[in-house]
């Protein structure tokens, strides 16, 4: 894998750890392409910390529907949702998406 690329699963990995060495939250940027198919960009995002919906808190969708929710930090900590499969670049890394 070239350089400047991250797997998939490597992303993943990365945007579970709920906090860094020295207790610091786990921040990172995200580019995408929207529905209407335009690039999005959001430079401060987390993982959502909110208990959301669920018996046990937000568990996302990420089995059945391949979404992540996160948190704006830009944005009042505004929560969101994301498919994944729609994630070009993590950190300024593009994700490669292949199994």
């Amino acid at each position: 894998m070239a350089a400047n690329t991250i797997s998939r699963r490597a992303m993943f990995a990365e945007i579970h750890q709920d906090t860094l060495e020295g207790g610091r939250n786990h921040v990172f940027s995200l580019k995408y392409v929207k529905k209407d198919s335009t690039v999005g960009y959001k430079a401060r995002v987390r993982k959502c910390a909110k208990n959301l919906p669920g018996e046990r808190g937000y568990r996302g969708n990420i089995n059945l529907n391949h979404v992540l929710l996160l948190e704006n930090l830009e944005a009042n900590k505004q929560p969101f949702e994301l498919a994944i499969d729609l994630i070009t670049h993590y950190n300024g890394l593009r994700v490669v998406h292949t199994f």
